[in-house]
């Protein structure tokens, strides 16, 4: 049976009970790393840089610019929790992007329609992923990894290995850029999902 195992999981009550203080620190590590180091690096940084880190437009920029990456993964977080791993990921943004503007500038589609287009195209390659993985009992990593770089290859066939240019709606540009109370919308995405 294929597996990731973390030792990320927060421990117990009673598997912290017979720990020593350094034993308990090597074992809460895994699980309060990250944001430990992102409180850390902010603070070394304030101080490195304090007329232009902790600022609020720094902040918002940060938060528009990151907000894409934390998306993304929300959505390697579900497999992973499955103890399965799903690369599709990665190469989806790439194949997805290309179509839903291609889908607009090339064939004139209305975005919403681009978008419930892309959507469900995404979903089927997660279906036949999901296929993959459980019924042909394919190793995860290998079935979306060839999953993935067919996804890759056709969206280089769709675009010929140039970028598609043309106007988009400013509606479908303000699913990017509108802020709400001076916060990036893609950060409210991320908080909501």
């Amino acid at each position: 049976m294929q597996s990731i195992k973390s030792n990320a999981l927060e421990p117990t009550r009673s598997e912290m009970a017979g720990l020593s203080t350094g034993q308990r620190i090597i074992r809460l590590l895994p699980v309060y790393g990250l944001p430990i180091l992102t409180v850390t690096l902010i603070i070394f940084f304030s101080l490195l840089l304090p007329q232009t880190f902790p600022t609020y437009l720094n902040f918002r920029s940060i938060l528009a610019d990151k907000a894409i990456v934390a998306l993304l993964s929300l959505a390697a977080t579900i497999p992973m929790m499955a103890g399965r791993i799903d690369l599709t990921v990665g190469f989806g943004i790439v194949m997805w992007h290309i179509l839903a503007i291609g889908l607009i500038v090339k064939f004139g589609v209305p975005w919403p329609l681009a978008i419930l287009i892309v959507l469900a195209a995404a979903a089927l390659v997660g279906l036949f992923n999901g296929i993959l993985v459980e019924v042909a009992q394919i190793d995860s990593f290998i079935a979306t990894l060839g999953t993935g770089t067919i996804l890759y290859a056709l969206a280089l066939w769709f675009t010929d290995g140039r970028q598609i240019i043309g106007p988009l709606p400013p509606a479908f540009i303000a699913l990017n850029t509108t802020t709400i109370l001076g916060i990036p919308i893609p950060a409210i995405y991320v908080v909501v999902l």
